[in-house]
C-alpha cells in the first residue's frame, strides 16, 4: 500500500502543462519468469497443502507505451507489455525439486501498467502499478481451470541514449490465483508472478 501511495504521489507531481507526451514502441528480452504459489486442496478425499516455486523459460516481449518524457521532472507513464507463452524449466514443491516433463504447465502474462518516472537529462527511474493478465495451461490431466488476475508493481532504471531511443531494465510483478480440478482432486493456489525485462524503446 505504501508503494501504491508513493506512485500516486509521484503521478500527482507531474505537470500536465509542461508535459511532453510521446508514443513508444518496444522490444525486450525477459530472462526469467518466476512463480511462487501457496495452495490448499483435496485429493482422494484427503486435504493437503503445497508450496510451489516455479521457474519458466526466457522469452521475447513486445510493448506499446504512452509517456510524458519531459526531462528534469516527474512524468506520467503507461503502457502494455505482450508476453509470450513460456514452458516451465524448474519446479520445486514443498522445498523438493521435481522433474519437469514435456507436458508440464505453461504460463503467459501480459502486463498493463500506469505510474510515473523521474527523468534527469538522460537517465530515468520508472515506478508503476501493474495488472497482470495471465493465461495458464495446466499439465496433462486437469479437467477444470480458473485463473484470476491481480495487481503488482514495476520498478527499473532507464537511459535515453538519443532523443528517440531508450534502453531500460525493469522488474515486474503481479498477483495470481489458480483453481484447478481433476476427476479426483481440487486445488486453489495463490501467489505472485515476477519477471525481469530488458527493453529497447523507440519514441515518436
Amino acid at each position: 500500500m505504501r508503494f501504491i501511495a508513493f506512485i500516486l504521489l509521484a503521478m500527482a507531481c507531474a505537470s500536465p502543462v509542461m508535459a511532453d507526451w510521446r508514443v513508444g514502441l518496444q522490444i525486450g528480452y525477459s530472462p526469467n519468469y518466476l512463480v511462487k504459489l501457496s495452495g490448499t486442496g483435496v485429493s482422494g478425499g484427503m486435504p493437503y497443502s503445497a508450496n510451489y516455486d516455479l521457474e519458466y523459460q526466457s522469452a521475447v516481449e513486445l510493448g506499446i507505451n504512452l509517456w510524458d518524457t519531459s526531462p528534469h521532472a516527474w512524468g506520467v507513464i503507461s503502457g502494455f507489455h505482450y508476453g509470450a507463452e513460456r514452458s516451465v524449466s524448474k519446479a520445486t514443491i514443498n522445498g523438493t525439486s521435481v522433474p519437469v516433463s514435456s507436458d508440464a504447465s505453461k504460463y503467459q502474462t501480459h502486463f498493463l501498467y500506469v505510474g510515473a518516472h523521474y527523468r534527469w537529462e538522460s537517465f530515468y527511474i520508472p515506478i508503476a502499478i501493474t495488472y497482470g493478465i495471465t493465461k495458464f495451461t495446466t499439465a496433462m490431466g486437469a479437467q477444470s481451470l480458473e485463473v484470476k488476475n491481480g495487481i503488482g508493481a514495476l520498478l527499473g532504471l532507464g537511459w535515453f541514449f538519443t532523443d528517440n531511443f531508450a534502453i531500460e531494465y525493469i522488474g515486474r510483478s503481479a498477483g495470481t490465483e489458480l483453481n484447478v480440478s481433476t476427476a479426483s482432486s481440487k486445488e486453489t493456489s495463490k501467489g505472485m508472478i515476477s519477471s525481469a525485462l530488458l527493453n529497447l524503446k523507440l519514441f515518436f
